[in-house]
């Protein structure tokens, strides 16, 4: 608290001092001049007066204090204000960010969700598709069994059989070429290729008196096909002849296939089988075998085409089919494919 100034406190002060003084003057001499008297009220007065001003600066002067402390107050509030206003701002700030944080998490989560939804789809269409291809496999492999059970029932081997599948026939191509063996005893067998067929139609051929020629068109092949001829006993049914592949032109266009030299005195051919040359050595290299090997041909006669389910030997078959209207193609759901071509001769 702050007090008034100095000349207010003395005017006050000297105000009942000098009041006192005339009264004690008048009361010791009663006799002093009236002009005194005068006199002393007077500069009581001029105290009185000198009191009153100062006390009315003090007053102005703390009216203008209090002026500035209701001002300061105002700026007070309003800086409140506005603390007020950049809280309630930021508070919803942080509302805003925790329901964008909610959303971003939602999202997270279904994010997550879609992503385990589509795995397990994927899972459960692989398993699917492995079941099938399971299944397929089965029955394929249920058909080559059954198939080459067929054909084991028809021979007596004298060495362990060489292995079907894969490079080499299948059995159900070998068992429906054993039909057509035993039901039509062709003299002449051609094989497009040598190997494990070689072997198998070997017994066959040696049970009806016929003679098979295996053309190959790579040596070491030839060689290891002749040992294994050897080692069954059928080097008399079964000969392995070197082919080795030259150009042949036709209808404009070049294929790589066997030697002509090596067909020389092929002839009264009932059965052609078309698993050579490799699909490797050009495209179409199998079309040759009908064109070149059809006019050495008995008049009953079938040409069986492996692997047609390949692009290249379903073109082959096509082309045949297209070009040789004189032999009827039948198509069989061989485990490769397979495309016989039947010329009966009636």
């Amino acid at each position: 608290m702050r007090f008034p100034n100095r000349s207010l406190v003395v005017a006050t002060a000297l105000v009942p001092a000098v009041s006192a003084l005339a009264y004690g003057a008048g009361e010791l001499d009663a006799r002093l001049p009236s002009a005194l008297s005068a006199g002393l009220v007077a500069g009581g007065g001029v105290l009185t007066l000198a009191g009153v001003l100062a006390l009315l600066r003090g007053v102005r002067q703390s009216a203008e204090r209090t002026k500035q402390a209701g001002k300061t107050i105002v700026r007070l509030e309003r800086k409140m204000d506005r603390a007020l206003v950049r809280i309630d701002r930021r508070v919803g700030g942080l509302e805003d960010m925790g329901a964008a944080w909610h959303a971003e998490c939602l999202r997270a989560v279904t994010r997550a969700h879609d992503l385990v939804e589509r795995g397990f789809a994927r899972v459960d269409g692989q398993v699917d598709r492995g079941y099938r291809s399971l299944e397929r496999e089965i029955r394929r492999s249920y058909a080559q069994l059954e198939a080459f059970t067929d054909l084991r029932a028809l021979i007596v081997p004298r060495a362990p059989l060489p292995p079907l599948r894969g490079w080499a026939a299948s059995p159900d191509v070998l068992r429906m070429m054993a039909g057509w063996i035993l039901r039509t005893h062709p003299k002449t067998i051609v094989e497009c290729g040598s190997g494990s067929s070689s072997v198998w139609m070997g017994y066959l051929a040696e049970r009806i008196g016929a003679t098979i020629i295996a053309l190959e068109h790579d040596p070491r092949y030839a060689e290891a096909s002749r040992d294994l001829v050897r080692a069954h006993g059928l080097s008399g049914v079964v000969e392995v002849r070197d082919a080795p592949l030259q150009p042949w032109e036709s209808e404009g266009r070049t294929y790589p296939w066997y030697s002509l030299d090596a067909l020389d005195d092929i002839e009264d051919v009932g059965l052609v089988f078309v698993d050579g040359p490799p699909g490797d050595t050009g495209p179409d290299a199998r079309y040759p075998a009908l064109p070149l090997l059809l006019p050495r041909c008995a008049e009953q006669v079938a040409i069986f085409l492996d692997d047609a389910a390949r692009e290249g030997d379903r073109a082959v078959s096509d082309h045949w089919a297209a070009r040789f209207p004189e032999v009827v193609r039948t198509v069989h759901a061989a485990e490769k494919g397979l495309d016989v071509f039947v010329r009966s001769g009636a």
